[in-house]
């Protein structure tokens, strides 16, 4: 069964829980429309990544990744045997889960001070993430920084925050030192 004709039976389907936990089980495919598919998404970029988490909808969800990481069409897509495009589909949200737990170990829990001065406010989702790498490396262009491996975006992150603990530690020491 080709993803058209999925796309057209999974709108009168009855039993859709059933129908997600199966696809769920589908194994990753190798290739889909001649298209070597990858190991992982550490070579994605951060463009590429930013694009998987925007997905909304259950048709985003079949087509975007095929699109986004293979520049498929939907032509061509629409055209491909529907388990292997499911079974990568539901690889890819599990990589994009992995990611999103590493990025958030890059979190740094603010401190009660910083959290009555407002700092939640300051949560400027995915524009945020691209300017900060911006600034950080002087790029002046943002969708230059959308082609950067996300995995470069992540270990700036991660190398501040562990900056960021080392200075509270350090700033800690010094007041106890005071006392």
């Amino acid at each position: 069964m080709t993803v058209k004709e999925f796309l057209i039976l999974s709108e009168v389907a009855s039993n859709a829980i059933e129908l997600l936990e199966r696809i769920r089980k589908l194994p990753k495919p190798d290739f889909i429309s001649g298209v070597r598919l990858p190991d992982n998404l550490n070579d994605a970029t951060i463009g590429q990544l930013m694009g998987l988490q925007s997905i909304s909808s259950d048709i985003d969800c079949i087509m975007m990744p095929c699109h986004v990481l293979l520049g498929l069409s939907v032509e061509q897509i629409e055209a491909c045997e529907v388990e292997d495009v499911l079974g990568f589909s539901s690889w890819v949200t599990k990589e994009v889960e992995r990611i999103t737990k590493l990025f958030e170990t890059t979190s740094v829990a603010p401190t009660p001070e910083e959290k009555r001065a407002g700092v939640d406010q300051l949560s400027f989702g995915l524009f945020g993430l691209v300017d900060y790498y911006a600034t950080r490396m002087g790029i002046t262009d943002h969708e230059q920084v959308e082609s950067v491996p996300w995995v470069r975006v992540y270990k700036c992150l991660d190398m501040d925050a562990e900056k960021i603990r080392y200075e509270r530690r350090l700033r800690k020491i010094y007041q106890d030192n005071n006392k």
